[in-house]
Order: C-alpha cells, then sequence, then structure tokens
C-alpha cells in the first residue's frame, strides 16, 4: 500500500472516530489518538513493498564494500519508475542529498546511446546513409589507407584509436566538434575496418561531425532539438563551461589510499557524443523506455542499433551502434550501455523482455557496482 493510501485510511479512522466518539468504549475514548498511530503504524509495517527492502539491503552492502560517495538508482517497470532513491551525498562537504529526479551526474559512454539516437534520426529522414564513407560527410578528415563507414564507427569497428596518455583529462574548451577532430585525426588507422572490434570513443567525435554537416546545425543544437527535448530530458545536458545549472554532483574519485578527493577539473567539449553529457537517473530510465518499442524511432532503427555487428570472419561483437548486448543473472537479455568518466561512473541498461530498466550513477571515477544491476533485473524481473 502506497503512502497516500495508509494516509486515506488513517483519515477514515478518524472521520469515523470523530462521528461515533460517543459511542465508544471508554478505553477507546481515552486512547484515540494511540489507537489510530497503531492502525497507521501497522499498515505501514504491513505494505513495505518486499522489492524494495531486497534493493536497499543490496545497495547498502555496495556502498559499504565500495565506499562510494553518492549513488542514485531508478527502476523502472513498464512505464512506471517503482524505485527510484539516492544514498551518500551529491557533495560530502556540504552533505547535499542525492534526488534521482534532478540531480546530474556525468553519464560517460552512454552519451555514444544518446547520440546513436540523433543518428537515427538523421537516417530515417534520409540525410545519412550508414554504409556511405565517412569522408562523404566529413571531407575535413584525412583520408586513410581504407574508408570506413558511420555503421562502422558506431559499433567500433573502423579501426580509429581510443585515449592516450592523459587525454582523458583533457581540460581545453574546443569551440566545435570539427576543431576536436584535431586530437586524433592525423593517426593511422590501428586495423583495416571491419576486421577487429577495437573500442573507440573518438570515432564518435568523427560521428558528430558528420550529424552536425549532414543537419546543418551545430551538434549540440541538434542534441537538444532531436534527442532531449522530443524525450522530455529536462534535465540532461552537455557539460559546457559556461553552464550556469543547480543539482550538479561534485567529482571524486579515490586516492591510493582508498581516500576519497575531489577529481581534477576536466573539459569534455572534445568529446560530446561519446562521453560529455550529464544526467539524472530518472532522465535515462525514460529515454531507456522511449526505446523499449517502436514511436519515438521506428522498428526498424531500435533493431539496427541493437543488434551487435559482427568483424570480417564473423565473430559477434556484442555491440551495435551506441548499445551494447549483455545477459542478466538468468541468462536475460540486456541492451544499454555502462559509461566512465573523471568523477562519474554509470550503468543503464533495459531487459526489453520483461520491460524493466535499471539506472545506476555514482559521482566516483571508476565506482564499483559489483552484481547489484544483476541482482536488480532479478528482483523485479
Amino acid at each position: 500500500m502506497k503512502k497516500f493510501t495508509i494516509i486515506k485510511v488513517v483519515l477514515i479512522i478518524v472521520i469515523i472516530i470523530n462521528i461515533n466518539k460517543n459511542y465508544l468504549p471508554f478505553f477507546m475514548k481515552k486512547y484515540t489518538f494511540i489507537f489510530i498511530t497503531l492502525i497507521a503504524f501497522g499498515c505501514t509495517i504491513e505494505n513495505i513493498d518486499p522489492n524494495e527492502k531486497k534493493v536497499n539491503s543490496l545497495i547498502a552492502e555496495i556502498i559499504d564494500s565500495n565506499n562510494l560517495p553518492g549513488l542514485s538508482v531508478s527502476v523502472m517497470k513498464n512505464d512506471e519508475i517503482v524505485y527510484s532513491k539516492g544514498f551518500g551525498y551529491a557533495d560530502i562537504e556540504s552533505k547535499t542529498q542525492i534526488i534521482p529526479s534532478s540531480t546530474k551526474f556525468r553519464i560517460g559512454s552512454f552519451s555514444k546511446t544518446l547520440t546513436a539516437s540523433a543518428l537515427m534520426k538523421l537516417v530515417e529522414n534520409n540525410k545519412l546513409n550508414l554504409d556511405e564513407s565517412v569522408l562523404t560527410y566529413v571531407p575535413e578528415f584525412p583520408e586513410k589507407n581504407w574508408n570506413f563507414s558511420l555503421r562502422q564507427m558506431g559499433g567500433h569497428l573502423s579501426g580509429i584509436r581510443h585515449y592516450k596518455g592523459s587525454e582523458f583529462y583533457i581540460n581545453k574548451n574546443y569551440e566545435n566538434v570539427i576543431d576536436a577532430l584535431n586530437i586524433f585525426k592525423d593517426d593511422p588507422l590501428l586495423h583495416e575496418p571491419g576486421t577487429k572490434y577495437y573500442y573507440s570513443t573518438h570515432a564518435w567525435t568523427l560521428i558528430s561531425a558528420a550529424i552536425e554537416k549532414a543537419s546543418e546545425t551545430p551538434f549540440l543544437e541538434y542534441m537538444y532539438k532531436n534527442v532531449f527535448e522530443p524525450l522530455g530530458m529536462t534535465n540532461t545536458y552537455a557539460e559546457t563551461i559556461n553552464l550556469n545549472i543547480k543539482n550538479k554532483v561534485t567529482y571524486y574519485k579515490k586516492d591510493n589510499s582508498g581516500d576519497i578527493k575531489i577529481e581534477p577539473e576536466v573539459n569534455n567539449s572534445w568529446k560530446w557524443a561519446g562521453g560529455g553529457f550529464i544526467s539524472t537517473t530518472e532522465d535515462i530510465a525514460n529515454f531507456l523506455y522511449s526505446h523499449s518499442k517502436s514511436g519515438y524511432l521506428t522498428d526498424e532503427s531500435l533493431n539496427i542499433l541493437m543488434s551487435p555487428q559482427k568483424t570480417a570472419n564473423a565473430g559477434t561483437t556484442n555491440y551495435g551502434i551506441g548499445w551494447r548486448k549483455r545477459y542478466g543473472n538468468n541468462n536475460e537479455v540486456l541492451y544499454g550501455h555502462t559509461g566512465g568518466s573523471a568523477g562519474g561512473t554509470t550503468y543503464a541498461f533495459i531487459a526489453i523482455d520483461y520491460n524493466v530498466i535499471v539506472v545506476i550513477t555514482s559521482n566516483l571515477s571508476d565506482a564499483s557496482f559489483g552484481n547489484l544491476p544483476n541482482d536488480i533485473f532479478e528482483i523485479y524481473n
């Protein structure tokens, strides 16, 4: 029984007692307040959701064993949020509480999943061809030994490299996505496109340049108008240097002794598409739900995004375009993405066959969630 139902029960009891107080036995007149309190307490205890108790217990263990500064967890079943709680602090010093509907975390590579939807919107409008050479859309990018396509880039099959050196902590502001290509555009491909799976966030920066060129709209503007606004994602942003919003977490890391420290400042303007957005667990849950069936995107588009691609020797990658395929405790199929950023860790997957979504974020670099996500799926499936 939900809280508002319990309150209704108590109010009805109060009304009945007030109407019939002359007919109550003496002991009930004398102890009316206690009587009402016990009934309300009994209703509350009896009707606590057992699933909620199980999840609370699992989260307590994870926070204790991994020393997490803050955690937000949202679970959606069908089209309803069935669990959504914050734990620890958005900011340790001020003891700011975490509110899943408004507290914003760096979501890291889940940004790729958001960008994939922007890409497919252009495909649906016949403004992009996934199998066309990327040079068709971004002629500024230098020619390599081989051509490669948007589909290959989106599935980490293009041969474009990932981070090297200290790139993860870049703190330089790039005015646009074309300028951000300078970080890697002159490097050779690591392998012939399509022959190997090699994870690359840089490839998604090139995808964002193609989106910008094909749409004739600045990439971030296109994301807001065609992804965030249509899906009601009012708490999802690119973390630009001039962004002035409330309810952003403080970003933490652990030092060599395991103590929690504030992460150095970074600027993610060089990788908006692949790892530069911030959001809430409830915004992400709603995003995933909007991709559980056709509507925002067509069935064909959803199938392209979520179906794992294969290498040239037919080896499956378990990765479509911005969507990863995983399996739960009971071998149920999960689709979604994880994310790691400076001061942020994200898990966001959907079990489409059960219509259950689990989203977890922490304001800690390299946070470990253990088997918590799969255990939550098992509870709600």
